[in-house]
């Protein structure tokens, strides 16, 4: 946001400023064409000044018109007067080819600036007449004629302080607008840290003070995480009473069967088996799926150390050996019983169906395509599950009421937890010879 922000600023300073830019450059432009026109006018007067009549009504001019340039030739600057039988023409236009004067009526003026339809010289036009003897009047023209090029330096040093100067400004602008934008934006980049810190377990809510634009939200936060873990505990609470309260009844009936061999004892007894399994199945299912979205960090590698401890009294007398590949700081970011149950189904079975050599290994799965997780996988060197057997494991064993002799209620806790997660299941050939069994878990 602050990127596309600054960039925009950026772009709109770039317009503005170039619009200011113009638009006092076309100012200074004809700010500097008057200044030239007045000072043409002056030029005007000089020569009129230098201008006398003889008796036999014939324009003299002297010598020196007054302005030094006028005596210049190719200076820039030009006069000429023109009149019915005269003619006068400054010394400074000798060699230059000039456009045509055109007389103009006495008492008239006007001022044509230069530009490529009109030619390269700046003209003025001024009429006058002088007053000759028994009344007569002489009407004449003076016109005068600068080069363009004589206001080219003047705009050339406006033109260059001007862009440095919006350069300059423009810079200081984004710079303060980056600044600002930093600022601003500072309790925003407070809340994302503090809910990243939500989602990896570190914090369990949004502490310290914000702006208070920000305060509904830090309290609206604050109550939903503060509810869903209510719900969370209320839930599990609920569970674990469920459980309990099964699981007597159950006993009790197993516990008042008779000790014969009946065929309907029998049948009793595989139907409270078969009850027990269904009931802890569905506990798991509902369990897994009321996970927390913001539950704290678990480390793998400790965690599935205790289960192989544990697994390995259990197995002593089979010589099971486990090896165990995660790296120290491997994190998941989900229930810890969740990960319990998972890797203690997996490598049960594993101990349980293999050939005696067990590995388990953990790594982080993090990329474009999917979610922040790890990916948990279980070798053995036991006689492995045939292709087409393996599709029917993961079919029969999404259904916790029926289960596949062997890899049964176990692997159905583990189907019932991937999918919770939203992760994946896969059966395949191992690298120690037997079955290889990988999961992967999305926890954000």
């Amino acid at each position: 946001m602050r990127t596309r922000m600054v960039v925009l600023a950026v772009l709109l300073l770039t317009v503005s400023l170039g619009l200011v830019g113009l638009a006092l450059e076309a100012a200074f432009h004809r700010s500097s064409e008057a200044g030239l026109q007045a000072r043409m006018e002056s030029l005007v007067y000089l020569v009129l000044g230098a201008a006398e009549v003889s008796e036999d009504g014939v324009l003299v001019f002297d010598e020196n018109p007054g302005d030094p340039r006028l005596d210049q030739p190719g200076s820039g600057i030009y006069a000429r007067v023109t009149g019915a039988r005269d003619f006068w023409a400054s010394p400074s236009s000798l060699g230059v080819n000039l456009p045509e004067a055109i007389q103009i009526k006495t008492g008239e003026s006007d001022f044509l600036p230069a530009a490529d339809e009109t030619g390269f010289y700046y003209i003025l036009r001024y009429g006058v007449s002088w007053e000759l003897a028994q009344g007569r009047m002489l009407p004449v023209t003076v016109t005068i004629f600068v080069d363009r090029r004589e206001l080219l330096p003047e705009l050339r040093a406006f033109r260059s302080g001007l862009w440095q100067s919006l350069g300059l400004t423009g810079l200081i602008l984004v710079l303060a607008q980056v600044v600002f934008l930093a600022l601003g934006m500072r309790p925003l980049q407070r809340i994302t840290e503090s809910i990243s810190g939500i989602e990896s377990g570190k914090i369990e809510r949004l502490d310290g003070n914000y702006p208070i634009e920000l305060e509904p939200l830090q309290r609206n936060l604050n109550h939903l995480l503060d509810t869903e873990e209510a719900n969370q505990t209320r839930y599990r609470n609920a569970l674990d009473s469920l459980a309990h309260s099964l699981k007597t009844p159950l006993s009790v009936i197993r516990s008042s069967l008779p000790p014969d061999a009946s065929p309907k004892t029998t049948a009793i007894e595989n139907a409270v088996t078969d009850m027990q399994h269904l009931i802890a199945t569905r506990l798991q299912r509902a369990a897994a799926s009321a996970r927390s979205s913001n539950a704290p960090a678990v480390d793998v590698k400790t965690q599935v150390e205790r289960l192989v401890s544990s697994l390995k009294r259990v197995y002593s007398q089979e010589l099971i050996n486990i090896d165990v590949l995660i790296e120290p700081d491997l994190a998941f970011y989900g229930e810890q019983r969740d990960l319990l149950e998972l890797a203690g189904n997996l490598l049960d079975n594993a101990c349980k169906y293999g050939g005696g050599q067990v590995r388990i290994s953990a790594q982080t799965m993090d990329s474009e395509e999917t979610r922040a997780g790890i990916c948990v996988q279980v070798d053995d060197n036991g006689p492995g599950i045939a292709e087409d057997e393996r599709e029917q494991l993961l079919q029969r064993g999404a259904r916790g009421d029926e289960r596949v002799e062997g890899h049964g209620l176990g692997l159905a806790i583990v189907l019932e937890i991937v999918s919770a997660y939203h992760g994946e299941i896969e059966i395949k050939q191992g690298e120690l010879g037997g079955t290889c069994v990988s999961v992967t878990l999305k926890t954000r």
